[in-house]
């Protein structure tokens, strides 16, 4: 199985997926095999782990895909904060962001801002089975 971390750009800011990647320093045209994979559309951008591919490189050896938030490397939160943060400042609109197992759909939406969806990224408390509905605020 693959973790698939995926920001789903509002409307208003799908039609500049591309250059919303550029600066996240994301690939916007993801390999074949891997649109089949993750099944990509105008405004979503996936987030690959350290090791490329899929998210799975982001996870802990203690991550359990049972358990309510994610176990993930410390190294690596730098890493997706990173990606997060230049992502926000290049929309105009909110977002959803949620790290998931290939296939599945997430069982809870949950609002938050984006500071708050940060905080819980640089504890390791993003919650497994949960996608996180960023509002648009003005200072990112």
């Amino acid at each position: 199985m693959c973790l698939i971390l995926t920001v789903r750009l509002a409307e208003a800011d799908s039609s500049r997926t591309a250059e919303i990647a550029h600066a996240a320093g994301l690939s916007s045209t993801p390999k074949r095999w891997w649109s089949r994979l993750v099944g990509s559309s105008s405004g979503t951008l996936n987030i690959a782990g350290p090791a490329g591919g899929c998210g799975c490189s982001f996870l802990a050896d203690s991550a359990d895909w049972a358990a309510p938030t994610w176990d993930m490397i410390p190294d690596t939160l730098p890493r997706l904060v990173s990606a997060l943060r230049a992502m926000r400042q290049h929309t105009t609109a909110g977002f959803s962001f949620d790290a998931l197992w290939v296939g599945e759909s997430p069982a809870q939406e949950r609002r938050a801002t984006f500071d708050e969806l940060l905080h819980l990224v640089e504890q390791s408390r993003l919650g497994a089975k949960t996608r996180y509905v960023i509002e648009h605020e003005h200072a990112a």
